[in-house]
């Protein structure tokens, strides 16, 4: 649960603050640079939240004043509702993050040699 929480409240600040969408990946890299359980927890984690994070925005614009604009980008796309419309867009930001997380755990991998004494 914290694997989630803390990418989801980390990048809705920096989101709300330099408004730039390239966060999720800088911070997804960044935390699962920094898990050393599996790759699972670094790149489902952190996908999860950012799904959320988007997911949820996506939904409160659309039905908090965006309800012309969403319908409207749902028909030329031919998705033909707002919600499928959000889906899609928390499914983007969940793939992207996904992978910046399983990166961030390769690249930890691949830098750090983590001997074991036998």
């Amino acid at each position: 649960m914290i694997n989630i929480l803390v990418p989801l409240v980390i990048i809705f600040i920096l989101q709300l603050t330099f408004y730039s969408w390239w966060w999720i990946i800088l911070v997804p890299l960044a935390l699962g640079f920094f898990e050393k359980d599996s790759a699972f927890k670094a790149s489902a984690g952190t996908g999860l939240g950012v799904f959320l994070l988007w997911f949820g925005m996506a939904v409160y614009q659309w039905k908090n004043g965006g309800e012309i604009i969403v319908t409207r980008i749902a028909e030329v796309m031919g998705v033909g509702s707002g919600f499928i419309l959000a889906l899609a867009t928390g499914l983007v930001g969940f793939v992207v993050a996904f992978i910046a997380g399983y990166a961030g755990f390769s690249l930890r991998k691949v830098l750090i040699k983590e001997y074991q004494i036998s």
